[in-house]
């Protein structure tokens, strides 16, 4: 506001800041008690998180190193620096921030997990939020950023193609094994795994969920009602015993979880995800948790496992007309696809006379905008069961997987390629990356 007087008008340069809206476990922030704390860092703080929302971050960190800290941002999942502050003011935000998720500002020596509720323009938003105690008695501050507006609930949103959905649930049809997605943190495995279970007809089985399955909505299926002194075990038994078809379960992250759930292959069909590079990692990961390489191949009827891809900016990318020789090197036919797509760059030399280079609007100049997930799935035919059984690593399971024309991640990011979603150098990029 500009006060001219006693009236007041609007600044037309004031720019919008994000709204906070409470903390996510319900604890009021104390403002009356650290009046000199949000003088000093409330606006520094909403300033830090309205840059992160208006350029579409999905992450905030914030690192004291040295007598500074460094901002950064993740914006579809790449780094991008964001700036440095002064080490003070750094450890000022950091608690306004832990004051508004209803965390404990004097506990600086262990780490705290916590949350606020947001809103920026017409969207909602949750930031989960994450205080890690460092070296000098300060904390790093991560933020991860949830546009509550944004649907990835079906497996349409998260790109799953007709066959890949079709699949999934033929591998969970009445074949009372463990159907398991994988994939590195924060990849998507967790939306995958709601998304596929919202493609299972309802109608048709009698599917249950065990477990945390924190806001998420699943229609026609039914909380089954847990017993404090039921292990994992005990409650796989009672809810065979209600002749649950399909059971929804918490991540496996250890071998005896591991050992329960193929205990049980056979008598219920279960979904569940695992933290592994891939789906050949996770096969491998499962075995040495079990100690049975025979077990784990008659226990799972396949694996998925996904990375997630920018999307070109849809206003903005650029057509060219690919090389022959590359076409075939990565599989494409010339005449199926004419032309490619990249992302569009700023002129290298000057412009013609009365002509300017407009930057991109929607996308901020990245070329980019959003991402979405390609996949691949391992499916445990007799051959695959007989070569994991025997021992093989995860290079010999992938040939193998290629060999009966399996989904992978080659096959699944060409596509998207081809339909001009996605480019080449964005997929040398990830898989790079690993």
């Amino acid at each position: 506001m500009i006060r001219k007087g006693t009236a007041e008008v609007e600044d037309p340069f004031a720019v919008e800041l994000v709204r906070f809206q409470g903390a996510l476990n319900g604890v009021a922030p104390d403002m009356e008690s650290n009046t000199k704390l949000a003088r000093a860092a409330l606006q520094p703080a909403k300033e830090m998180i309205t840059a992160a929302l208006s350029r579409r971050a999905d992450t905030i960190r914030l690192d004291p190193k040295g007598n500074r800290a460094t901002v950064g941002f993740l914006i579809d999942g790449l780094p991008t620096p964001a700036g440095q502050i002064p080490k003070q003011r750094a450890h000022a935000m950091t608690q306004m921030v832990k004051l508004l998720s209803g965390l404990d500002i004097n506990q600086r020596e262990q780490p705290q997990e916590g949350g606020v509720k947001a809103s920026y323009g017409d969207e909602e938003y949750e930031l989960k939020v994450l205080s890690t105690p460092v070296a000098g008695g300060v904390e790093r501050l991560t933020v991860y950023i949830r546009n509550v507006d944004e649907k990835l609930e079906r497996p349409d949103d998260i790109g799953m193609t007709p066959e890949l959905k079709a699949k999934l649930r033929e591998l969970t049809a009445n074949r009372e094994k463990l159907l398991l997605i994988c994939g590195p943190r924060r990849s998507g495995t967790t939306t995958s795994l709601f998304a596929a279970m919202r493609g299972l007809d309802v109608y048709l089985h009698a599917i249950y969920t065990i477990g945390d399955i924190g806001d998420q909505k699943l229609v026609n299926m039914t909380a089954f009602e847990l017993q404090p002194d039921d292990d994992l075990d005990m409650t796989l038994t009672r809810c065979e015993r209600v002749e649950a078809e399909i059971v929804l379960l918490d991540p496996i992250r250890d071998a005896e979880t591991a050992q329960t759930v193929v205990n049980h292959a056979g008598e219920v069909t279960m979904l569940t995800e695992m933290r592994a590079k891939d789906a050949a990692a996770g096969l491998i990961q499962m075995v040495e948790w079990v100690g049975d390489a025979g077990r784990v191949a008659g226990a799972i009827s396949g694996i998925l496992s996904q990375k997630l891809v920018r999307t070109l900016c849809s206003q903005c990318k650029q057509a060219y007309k690919p090389n022959p020789q590359l076409l075939s090197k990565v599989g494409l036919s010339r005449d199926d696809t004419p032309v490619l797509f990249r992302r569009s760059r700023p002129p290298t030399e000057p412009l013609p006379k009365g002509e300017t280079y407009e930057p991109c609007k929607k996308c901020q100049d990245q070329g980019y905008f959003g991402r979405t997930a390609i996949f691949e799935l391992i499916e445990m035919s007799d051959g695959l069961k007989e070569l994991l059984a025997s021992g093989a690593n995860a290079e010999a399971l992938k040939t193998r997987a290629r060999e009966e024309d399996m989904l992978t991640m080659h096959k699944d990011s060409m596509r998207l390629v081809s339909s001009g979603m996605t480019s080449l150098e964005e997929l040398q990029r990830i898989f790079k990356s690993g």
